[in-house]
């Protein structure tokens, strides 16, 4: 789904605001185009014509749905200081893309990925080395226009973000090909690599413009609910789409030994556990088949794990629409409660 979709679909779906949503939206769309060209000013370098400068303009040419942006933006206008902060806002908006872009990078590398966004991704056109550096390059970016620009909370915060997310990618490293792995190890392992950096977006959004302790707390856990639910839909795609609809390899995650929650719900059932559990064992010897992957595939759509899985979607956009139902009604709050519709199950 188009950024564009994202957000101007919440129009074809309730009249509520109408005058108003269309005012933000619009309002919304001048402060992402100048996200834009924070993102291009910071990352800014003089490496044309080097492998890691042809990384980095194909990483920034990748028109993504700068969704973390969009949320700080958002959680900004709960705060009385929003218009005074747009400036800065935009800034920190850019420079949480581009850890989200840095981090994609470098997790091409580990998992060997030939494929991004349905494109080839940027280690398998101009190889690792490149985009290690071309990573690299970019969190210093980050680094140095956060301490130029006297950002010191932001920066603590996106640095000990950058953290959790080696974390949760390390948590998900020593959990490969192993059996045992339980639903609170996948949990805990993408509440590092994924939801940290809702949280921070949506965090640092509330922080900057004024928002109160109780504001800011709520905020926070609404970035962190909905990072899940992102991963779990993620997750998904791998059962209900196919290579061309999602642009890349499917179920690349469990031939890397990577076992998702829909994989991990059917493993909880017996049934589950006979039909799909000597498949993880041949799995961690030797390659799996394309028809044993199939197999894997059918029964964990029908021993339910599919199906949980869109429970656990369900009860996270719960929980995410009670802390909505704690904010003044806003156009903020209109296409937040607009977002979580689009994800759910």
């Amino acid at each position: 789904m188009s950024e564009q979709n994202l957000f101007s679909k919440v129009q074809q779906q309730d009249n509520i605001y109408s005058s108003d949503i269309s005012e933000f939206e619009s309002l919304l769309d001048e402060e992402i185009e100048q996200v834009k060209a924070d993102i291009q000013r910071i990352a800014s370098h003089s490496l044309s014509g080097t492998q890691v400068g042809a990384v980095l303009e194909d990483a920034l040419g990748t028109s993504g749905k700068l969704i973390r942006p969009r949320l700080l933006l958002l959680c900004g206008t709960f705060g009385p200081l929003f218009e005074v902060k747009r400036d800065r806002l935009c800034m920190l908006a850019a420079m949480v893309e581009l850890t989200h872009l840095a981090s994609l990078i470098h997790d091409d590398i580990v998992d060997d990925a030939p494929y991004r966004r349905g494109d080839r991704s940027v280690q398998s056109r101009y190889g690792k080395d490149a985009a290690v550096y071309a990573g690299d390059f970019l969190i210093s970016r980050i680094t140095y226009h956060l301490a130029n620009e006297k950002l010191f909370e932001p920066s603590a915060i996106i640095s000990k973000t950058i953290e959790l997310m080696c974390e949760g990618e390390i948590g998900q490293a020593l959990c490969r090909y192993r059996e045992d792995v339980t639903t609170d190890d996948y949990l805990w392992n993408i509440s590092g690599k994924t939801t940290a950096l809702f949280k921070t977006a949506c965090r640092i959004g509330a922080m900057e413009t004024g928002c109160s302790k109780e504001t800011i707390r709520l905020l926070a856990d609404f970035g962190e609910c909905l990072g899940t639910m992102f991963q779990l839909r993620d997750d998904l795609l791998d059962f209900t789409s196919d290579k061309e609809e999602i642009g890349k390899e499917t179920h690349k995650d469990f031939r890397d030994g990577i076992y998702t929650m829909p994989v991990l719900l059917a493993l909880k059932t017996a049934e589950g556990k006979e039909s799909i559990l000597p498949l993880v064992r041949k799995n961690a010897r030797q390659s799996l088949t394309e028809a044993e992957i199939a197999q894997m595939e059918a029964a964990v759509i029908r021993c339910g794990g599919v199906e949980a899985t869109c429970r656990e979607i369900h009860r996270m956009n719960q929980r995410c629409s009670m802390i909505l139902n704690k904010m003044d009604s806003s156009p903020a709050v209109y296409l937040l409660r607009s977002l979580l519709k689009l994800l759910d199950c």
